[in-house]
């Protein structure tokens, strides 16, 4: 029972160890996490949004409906899916579609130019 008492310097320089131990194995698993999205982008991306727009109903048939009238209890029960998750979905996607539509509008907003132009220098005197 003759614990030594730390004193207030002590105190913050073991909690300033004990934070900083516990930011790096965050960062470890953060660093994880990230390297796993990023070798699995592609997959993650379709699975989710086809999960979105294909939700998973089994169409049961009659006779299996009778004999399995409680279900398991791994078995998650399918959500609908409201107008906010498509939205949700839909503001995920914006920054991908403006890298598509960017150059496209680039180009367009160049040949209106062009021909305002074109017609500007060339048009012909009444």
């Amino acid at each position: 029972m003759n614990k030594q008492q730390q004193t207030p310097l002590e105190k913050l320089i073991s909690d300033r160890r004990r934070i900083q131990q516990a930011c790096v194995l965050q960062e470890q698993k953060l660093n994880t996490d990230f390297s796993y999205i990023q070798e699995n982008a592609g997959s993650l991306l379709l699975s989710g949004v086809s999960a979105l727009l294909f939700p998973n109903t089994k169409a049961k048939s009659k006779g299996t409906e009778n004999s399995q009238s409680v279900q398991p209890a791994s078995e998650v029960p399918s959500l609908s899916l409201g107008f906010s998750d498509y939205l949700s979905v839909a503001q995920s996607l914006l920054p991908v579609a403006w890298d598509v539509a960017r150059p496209l509008l680039t180009a367009w907003g160049i040949q209106k130019v062009q021909t305002w132009i074109i017609r500007k220098l060339f048009k012909k005197k009444k």
